[in-house]
């Protein structure tokens, strides 16, 4: 599944959720539970549910959206990977007919303006150019493998972060649709 079919499903099973919740009642504990940032208070908010059958749409529905979420974590890491590898190898590839292009260029506007001397100080002028433009991209190259490597920690990081506690309701939880034990 790609990023936009994985956004475009998340997006669904979110309104979907919201939706549930709204048919349940349990918008404002919902609500509060999430401003405080408790997932103990969001689950009694969905065990509270007495239609068992929302109850179970709205615990299947979620434990759906964090496997999702841990899927777009690893489509995240793999596009930022991507990226570092990218800018990596474009920063190995040398653009000497920049250098080259300067210099002619600097000598042949120096020999049509000033004839031979022009064309001297062109050749000298269009090698410093042709150096400034080369260090110039090497430099451009150098902080857009930094970006990309801030994007991988980064998205590391979250995916780490979604692993440690990755899913709302467990297994048994998802199965029985009430609580665990």
């Amino acid at each position: 599944m790609g990023e936009a079919e994985l956004k475009q499903e998340m997006d669904e099973l979110g309104a979907l959720i919201t939706s549930l919740e709204a048919k349940a009642g349990i918008i404002e504990a919902v609500r509060h539970a999430r401003e405080t940032g408790a997932p103990d208070k969001l689950k009694d908010a969905y065990f509270s549910v007495a239609d068992t059958a929302i109850r179970q749409e709205l615990i299947h529905t979620t434990g759906r959206l964090d496997q999702l979420y841990l899927e777009k974590c690893d489509l995240e890491v793999a596009a930022a990977k991507d990226a570092v590898s990218k800018a990596i190898e474009k920063s190995q590839k040398n653009p000497w007919h920049l250098s080259i292009t300067s210099s002619v260029g600097a000598l042949i506007v120096g020999q049509w303006v000033l004839g031979f001397p022009g064309a001297i100080g062109g050749a000298v002028g269009g090698y410093f150019l042709g150096q400034w433009l080369l260090s110039s991209l090497k430099k451009e190259n150098m902080m857009e493998i930094e970006r990309a490597k801030h994007r991988l920690i980064s998205a590391e990081k979250r995916n780490e972060a979604s692993r440690v506690d990755p899913y709302l309701f467990s297994t048994e939880e998802q199965e029985a649709s009430g609580r665990a034990g």
